[in-house]
């Protein structure tokens, strides 16, 4: 059973890169099935083994020195990664808490300065803009991460799908280029 390296998906025996990433393949014993070096120059890092019975996928059993797959590129640090997810999550908060007490400070001035036309409701509004975008980016970016790997897998299944047919079709052109047909 081999695995890739990157992104620790089963691949096919014989095969030399992983159809989900592109990534060289990983065979019983940490040897790589191709002798091209990782993108990046990173050392290569062994794939996060098949869950055990009963566990989540992801998991390692105890005792076991598998790499932590939380959607991070290869070779990141899973500290690294929570650090930078516990920053957007601290950067969306200031910017909620922002929004809050700046508007609730323009009510009471409109309310102080005599309540007439409900101007604040503009700022609300274009702020509010920008609010959503910063919240959908959030979660994007947190939520995301499987679902864009899950895109990635398919588009890569799907083009070496069409490589595979384009190679069967190969012999079949040159056969009737040869016949002259």
């Amino acid at each position: 059973m081999a695995y890739c390296n990157k992104c620790g998906k089963e691949v096919e025996e014989g095969d030399t890169f992983c159809h989900a990433c592109g990534a060289p393949v990983v065979r019983p014993g940490g040897a790589v099935a191709s002798a091209a070096p990782p993108a990046g120059g990173r050392a290569p890092s062994p794939p996060m083994p098949p869950a055990a019975p009963g566990m989540a996928p992801g998991i390692a059993p105890a005792g076991a020195a598998a790499p932590w797959a939380g959607g991070a590129e290869a070779g990141e640090d899973p500290r690294e990664v929570a650090e930078r997810r516990v920053k957007q999550r601290m950067d969306l908060w200031w910017h909620l808490g922002s929004y809050v007490i700046v508007n609730i400070f323009l009510i009471i001035v409109w309310a102080i300065t005599g309540a007439g036309y409900p101007w604040f409701v503009w700022v609300m509004i274009g702020w509010g803009i920008g609010i959503a975008f910063h919240l959908m980016h959030y979660f994007m970016t947190i939520s995301g991460e499987s679902r864009r790997d899950d895109m990635i897998q398919r588009e890569m299944e799907r083009l070496h799908r069409k490589q595979e047919a384009s190679a069967e079709r190969q012999p079949q052109v040159e056969a009737q280029e040869e016949s002259g047909e």
